[in-house]
């Protein structure tokens, strides 16, 4: 019988230096002890303390925390009346506004498990998730669950939400097959899906509204999050431990946050992990008033932190060209104290005129993975700064830089190396994907898959996904940091850059424009000067009406590449 090699140990965390601790400032701690509750000891905590408090507010609507605290106590009273239990996958398909984060702790306080979707993802990915998370119920808009009938993915238990009205139905039995025309598109169609036939109240008066006893532990699964990725559909597995990690992370990383006091800004859906864990969950750790906006455009985003007042903002570097967007500059952004990005690289450009704009807020990048809950490294919030970097490892959490083609040799200071993270915040795998989490979870490590550098300080600074980086003029080139410099432009809609493979490669973007906008390409190639090195720029730039998607819903691009090369 032959044996499979032995792969060798990586790194002890325990033993590694942590250099970065010598630059967190005042306030943040290098390590701290996390008491072992489970998600919805947030939500109880903040209406004892704070009862009367506003813990969310939506289009001027507000609900306290006592409020919300009994709204959640009555759903989840609801959905275990329908059968849900400890253990099982609810899917919530919800716009970002009072359902959506009421669901998702009603789901937690029956001990489910939360697997959330855009409720505007595309029919089939929304049906594939449904079947690969196998859940017992869903609940979502009237397009959600079309799509799942549409695509013979739903589950026995569904509850519709339409406004503050909700129906339970058993879609298998008792729901029509919709015509196609009436799932294509969403102008005066309607989606086959029968009318409510139970009011929320109704539902809940038979229920009463009582506290469901369950024994969630910190061990126990929140959350599948669905992130697509190498092309195959992978639900990262975070526990309540991971998520009450990772909130106090980012709690801690702004010292100066004062419980009950602060105003959090959430634009982004909530089944991405920045806006979830750093706004909603974050948030509600500190008895935050959750302020929440779905899809603003420029006009109502500014409109709102004039009239709301956040202190508070996690979000996407794509939002801060749109603050800075708004066509009414008299608006009064000065209550922002703090905006953290994540999810692509922050323009230092950017920041520094939000900053001007808001009279002083400070912009940070941080940097994380879904698999790590996931926030891992953020720039100090008052400390110093390296524009371009993404900062320092938060607390309790261990970065380390190794040879991509051994994982366990670390490199010098200064060269590139695959980024390997290890934390409380990091999970423990996919669900019932082995050979990827085999590949990606190593003895407590997290493999990004992204290259980055470290400094003498530990001030790291990301190059890129290790599988896209090509080397340009003696520089290591990303292209997805090209694409947010192009994205941050207010004509570009979508983009995606790719280079051709050869040994001198070239970079290739491919740009889709605003509706309204006539995009001029010199102008585009200008902006890229402007603020990439020039190794950086694209050697062309095509207009394009769409881009290629791949089964997952992402850009295709080996499809595009084919077709910008014409190989």
């Amino acid at each position: 019988m032959v044996r499979a090699a032995r792969r060798p140990p990586l790194p002890e965390a325990g033993t590694l230096p942590r250099p970065w601790l010598r630059a967190y400032p005042p306030g943040v701690p290098p390590t701290y002890q996390v008491p072992p509750v489970a998600l919805p000891r947030f939500l109880d905590d903040a209406a004892r303390d704070f009862p009367d408090r506003a813990a969310l507010v939506v289009d001027e609507r507000v609900t306290s925390f006592v409020e919300l605290r009994d709204r959640v106590d009555q759903l989840a009273s609801a959905l275990h009346e329908t059968g849900v239990r400890a253990g099982d996958r609810v899917l919530v398909a919800l716009p970002l506004g009072e359902l959506a984060p009421m669901a998702l702790f009603a789901v937690w306080r029956l001990g489910a498990v939360a697997v959330p979707v855009d409720p505007d993802t595309r029919g089939d990915l929304f049906a594939a998730v449904a079947r690969d998370a196998e859940v017992a119920a869903a609940i979502g808009t009237r397009w959600a669950l079309a799509s799942l009938h549409a695509e013979d993915a739903a589950p026995d238990t569904v509850i519709e939400v339409r406004g503050d009205e909700w129906v339970r139905q058993r879609l298998r039995d008792r729901l029509p097959r919709p015509r196609l025309g009436e799932l294509r598109g969403r102008g005066a169609l309607r989606p086959a899906v029968p009318e409510v036939t139970r009011r929320l109240a109704d539902l809940l008066e038979q229920t009463g509204g009582r506290r469901i006893s369950s024994s969630v532990t910190p061990a126990d699964t929140a959350v599948l999050a669905y992130r697509p990725r190498a092309r195959e559909l992978r639900g990262v597995v975070l526990t309540h431990a991971n998520l009450v990690c990772n909130a106090f992370q980012g709690r801690l990383w702004v010292p100066d946050i004062q419980a009950g006091r602060e105003r959090v800004l959430v634009t982004d859906p909530l089944h991405l992990t920045v806006p979830l864990t750093l706004g909603v969950l974050a948030g509600m750790l500190s008895a935050a008033t959750l302020i929440l906006v779905h899809r603003p455009d420029a006009s109502t985003l500014a409109a709102t932190v004039e009239r709301e007042r956040p202190t508070l903002w996690p979000t996407g570097p794509d939002r801060l060209p749109q603050l800075l967007g708004s066509s009414d500059r008299r608006r009064d952004l000065s209550s922002l104290r703090v905006i953290v990005t994540g999810g692509a690289p922050l323009d230092p450009q950017i920041a520094a005129d939000v900053q001007r704009r808001t009279g002083g807020a400070r912009v940070r990048e941080g940097y994380g993975l879904a698999e790590a809950s996931p926030l891992t490294h953020a720039q100090p919030v008052y400390g110093r700064v390296e524009d371009g970097s993404i900062g320092l490892p938060v607390t309790d959490t261990v970065a380390v830089l190794v040879d991509p083609d051994d994982l366990v040799t670390p490199v010098p200071v200064g060269e590139p190396g695959m980024l390997l993270v290890h934390g409380p915040q990091v999970a423990s795998g996919y669900w019932r994907r082995d050979p990827a989490t085999a590949a990606t979870f190593r003895e407590g490590w997290l493999v990004t898959g992204d290259l980055a550098t470290v400094d003498e300080g530990g001030v790291f600074t990301l190059v890129g996904r290790a599988n896209e980086v090509v080397r340009r003029g003696g520089q290591l080139v990303a292209p997805r940091a090209v694409e947010a410099v192009l994205r941050s432009h207010p004509a570009v809609r979508a983009v995606a850059v790719v280079t051709d493979g050869d040994d001198e490669p070239l970079l290739l973007a491919a740009v889709v424009a605003t509706r309204r906008s006539r995009v001029d390409v010199d102008r585009l190639i200008a902006h890229c000067r402007a603020h990439l090195p020039d190794e950086a720029v694209p050697d062309r730039i095509e207009l394009r009406d769409e881009l290629p998607e791949d089964v997952m819903g992402e850009v295709d691009r080996e499809a595009l590449c084919r077709d910008l090369t014409g190989r």
